[in-house]
């Protein structure tokens, strides 16, 4: 009896260590969920891969150098809540990993909801174009939207939200734009200022210290004829850490992002160390759906990320379970996990089957029942985007601690 007991508190002591040693976070259980497949397909077995997680352990070991991660998709990511979870929760790895916000849009020029974390007000008359607008013909980059005036003042106000689970308070902020005529010019407080930079693509203004708002006066002389398109605002607090951009369009597919003509030029100026991909609920919204179209569409688009960015991982997202029309189950979400799985192990992307982890084909139901998932049951509660969010951390973190093991092992077999 005193041996099983000793033996027992060897094995309790050891699942302890494990579970302090570990990067995963506990999240609420539901039978319905397959914890069991919530990994990364396809991730660690390349130098694209392997070179993202070597940084990441430098930075979680040290505390020092810069990650930059940019998520794109539609609806489930111009939300913010999605994105926002994952963001939090690598900022929260080790301590202080909080880079800053990252991309920021006013989403409300053009009478489509803001995404959590931030609000942006503005005055003078806008015109906006989204990539989903395709009757519009207007000039896009890596946000998917922009918005043009030729007013002769204009003012952006950002401010953060209260209720946001980390300090996002900033010190640079970059402002995407183009002003073909060159007449206008983007200032902020002189007083707030330490530095500025400006570039034919953006400008960017280093401050004294932090803020949790910021004015934005964008002018040009009176009477002088000229335009100003914004294309996106990023804001920073560190110059190590992690620093997360989240870019969603509602209603977007694939083709919408290979619409944007800087899309590449933008993309290389936030120097992605991954990109996350998540379009395809939309592109499999129909019952025409073409698996041979949705990949070479996405081909071409991966094409352009890593011209812009040759060594950067790739990360596809599943397209969750769905229903068409509310009525009918979407066998097409089927088709899109094969393809992506195609396409990860073609160009050396990992994969996250959202699908499969969700309980796969008509699981949405049960996320409906649990208060996870809308009526419509295509989006997600505010609760389901949090438990997603901490899947796909969770996900990301197995991998890592697996590059780690691995690593160790070979060190311990060199020795």
């Amino acid at each position: 009896m005193r041996i099983k007991l000793v033996i027992l508190f060897l094995l309790t002591v050891l699942v302890v260590s494990a579970q302090e040693n570990s990067w995963l976070y506990q999240v609420n259980h539901y039978n319905f969920i397959r914890y069991d497949l919530n990994h990364l397909h396809n991730f660690g077995n390349d130098r694209y891969s392997r070179g993202f997680l070597a940084k990441l352990e430098h930075l979680a070991k040290t505390g020092e150098g810069r990650i930059n991660i940019v998520q794109i998709g539609g609806s489930h990511i111009q939300a913010g809540v999605f994105s926002g979870q994952i963001r939090t929760r690598l900022q929260q790895m080790n301590g202080e990993m909080n880079a800053g916000f990252g991309f920021m849009f006013p989403y409300r020029m053009a009478r489509t909801n803001s995404p959590y974390g931030y609000h942006i007000r503005f005055t003078g008359n806008w015109q906006t174009c989204r990539n989903v607008e395709t009757r519009k013909t207007c000039t896009l980059g890596v946000g998917g939207i922009a918005a043009t005036t030729t007013a002769e003042t204009a003012e952006l106000t950002i401010l953060l939200e209260k209720e946001n689970t980390l300090d996002y308070s900033f010190n640079k902020i970059k402002v995407f734009f183009d002003a073909p005529d060159s007449v206008y010019s983007v200032s902020v407080d002189s007083a707030s200022v330490k530095k500025v930079i400006k570039t034919d693509d953006y400008f960017e203004f280093e401050l004294n210290q932090l803020t949790d708002s910021l004015n934005l006066k964008i002018s040009k002389p009176a009477g002088v004829p000229g335009s100003f398109a914004l294309y996106g605002i990023v804001t920073e607090s560190a110059p190590n850490g992690i620093l997360y951009h989240s870019v969603g369009i509602n209603g977007a597919q694939v083709p919408s992002f290979l619409r944007c003509d800087s899309f590449e030029k933008q993309l290389a100026a936030l120097k992605p160390d991954l990109v996350i991909l998540g379009l395809g609920i939309n592109d499999a919204y129909s019952k025409k759906f073409s698996p041979e179209v949705y990949e070479e569409n996405y081909t071409e688009l991966i094409a352009g990320i890593r011209r812009a960015a040759p060594e950067t991982a790739i990360i596809f997202t599943t397209n969750n379970d769905s229903y068409l029309y509310r009525r009918y189950i979407n066998k097409n979400g089927q088709k899109v996990e094969q393809s992506l799985l195609k396409l990860g192990a073609k160009i050396n992307a990992g994969v996250w089957n959202m699908y499969e982890v969700m309980g796969g084909m008509n699981s949405v139901v049960l996320w409906e029942k649990n208060n996870l998932a809308q009526r419509d049951k295509v989006h997600f509660t505010r609760e389901g985007y949090l438990l997603l969010g901490d899947l796909f951390f969770n996900a990301l973190m197995q991998n890592f601690e697996s590059y780690l093991t691995n690593k160790n092992q070979l060190t311990q077999l060199k020795k």
